[in-house]
């Protein structure tokens, strides 16, 4: 099963944008990231699909507030980048299999116990060889990077993106990567915050209201290293 690297962000980004996040403004650079370590075994093999889907967290590991949202199963086809040719050409070396993962699972959740309103917390899986993993998510991370602000469309609606710096937690996992998305379509403003950690054969990522995903990102990484 191919999935486009470029998918690992923006299909999160596109579905939570639709119901909305926290506002706030905008920030300047994004997050870095670390290489994979020395001395690290980087062909062990990816995991099972049945697998990958039973470390996914569900409502019950995040706790009250949280509702999960069923995958329509559908895959957007409408999804475009303009005004970031590094996005744009790694989108097209994804597709050609160049960056493919092996192994895909989501899952998505609203919460709605905040202050602020309702939020919305998406999870995404991947699993390959350590090697495949480290280089198409370091590849990904670092398009966004050279581009502070690009515009993605979604059918005929125009969304501007602002990329801002952002951290996770340096005991995470063996390669950590984030960034503040900032988003802006018509009138309104949404802060996503987006994390992915590499571990060991698995990306995690997190995408949605900063706050909910500093919370949950332990116990997303956790789980997702989890043998049994």
């Amino acid at each position: 099963m191919n999935n486009r690297t470029t998918g690992l962000a923006l299909a999160a980004l596109v579905a939570l944008v639709a119901v909305g996040c926290s506002s706030a403004s905008g920030t300047s650079h994004p997050g870095a990231a670390n290489s994979a370590a020395a001395g690290e075994d980087t062909t062990t093999p990816p995991v099972s699909q049945s697998e990958l889907h039973r470390r996914l967290l569900t409502s019950a590991d995040l706790g009250q507030g949280y509702t999960e949202v069923p995958d329509s199963g559908k895959q957007r086809s409408d999804v475009g980048i303009t005004g970031c040719p590094a996005l744009e050409k790694l989108g097209d070396s994804a597709q050609d299999g160049e960056l493919a993962f092996a192994v895909k699972a989501k899952a998505g959740f609203a919460y709605t116990a905040g202050s602020t309103g309702n939020s919305t917390l998406g999870e995404e899986l991947h699993s390959d060889t350590p090697a495949k993993l480290s280089e198409g998510t370091r590849a990904l991370f670092k398009a966004y990077e050279s581009c502070p602000s690009f515009t993605m469309t979604s059918g005929t609606t125009p969304v501007k993106i602002e990329i801002g710096s952002a951290s996770a937690p340096s005991d995470l996992g063996d390669e950590r990567y984030a960034h503040i998305m900032t988003v802006a379509s018509g009138t309104s403003t949404t802060v996503l915050k987006q994390v992915a950690v590499r571990t060991g054969n698995v990306v995690v990522m997190l995408t949605g209201a900063p706050g909910l995903v500093d919370a949950q990102l332990p116990a997303a990484v956790e789980k997702a290293r989890s043998t049994g």
